[in-house]
């Protein structure tokens, strides 16, 4: 089964900055350029907003139950805080993504309950950029962005 998850969440990722890059380019083209927001604009949020919850729970679901990673780190917490990558997989990882999710969320709700195109445009393409910052940042941070751990 961890096996299964990992490799899901290690797929979905990529799934997740696809999306994430699409929604910026539509996001910062409508709000530079004032144009309108569209339908495929909407649709682009809302696939981005379900692709980083799918990706949310699949992490949540390996923190809690299937991850070795954070089984051997919650056996002795204090000699993971010492290890870098325990410490990055205990603690790290899932407060920087859960954060980036809840910057996503906020973006959609934020664009939705705007008044005009181009603030649903520039609200979407904030609060998004600053989760790719946050994603990338951390992933980049031990390596983890385009390799997978076995």
């Amino acid at each position: 089964m961890d096996t299964f998850l990992n490799t899901l969440h290690s797929y979905n990722r990529y799934l997740v900055l696809a999306a994430m890059v699409f929604v910026l380019i539509r996001a910062y083209n409508g709000w530079l350029n004032r144009k309108p927001f569209e339908k495929a604009d909407n649709t682009a949020s809302v696939v981005l907003l379900g692709l980083a919850h799918l990706q949310a729970l699949i992490g949540l679901i390996q923190y809690a139950f299937t991850s070795t990673w954070t089984q051997t780190a919650f056996a002795n917490f204090g000699a993971a805080m010492k290890d870098p990558m325990m410490r990055y997989f205990a603690v790290e990882h899932i407060t920087a993504m859960l954060i980036a999710v809840a910057f996503i969320q906020v973006g959609r709700s934020l664009s939705k309950k705007a008044t005009d195109d181009v603030s649903k445009h520039r609200k979407l393409a904030i609060y998004t950029s600053i989760a790719l910052v946050i994603i990338v940042g951390t992933l980049a941070q031990k390596g983890l962005l385009f390799g997978s751990l076995s």
